[in-house]
């Protein structure tokens, strides 16, 4: 019985164990996916900033060229 309930208590330590692991990894998992959902905000805002610069430079393009031949 003494045998049974130390087996037992090994087992728990074990699971708190695994349990504070996966708790951490699970606090820097979110952290990262914050700051790559951050990064990706801040890329697509620039991507939009440039795409907006770049259709401004065509609209100033002539739209016609004459054929230089």
């Amino acid at each position: 019985m003494e045998q049974d309930v130390q087996l037992l208590s090994e087992q728990i330590d074990r699971l708190l164990a695994n349990m504070r692991r996966l708790v951490d990894e699970n606090a820097r998992l979110k952290a990262a996916l914050s700051n790559s959902q951050a990064s990706n905000a801040d890329l697509r805002e620039r991507m939009a900033d440039a795409r907006s610069r770049v259709e401004f430079a065509l609209s100033r393009l002539p739209a016609d060229i004459p054929d230089a031949s």
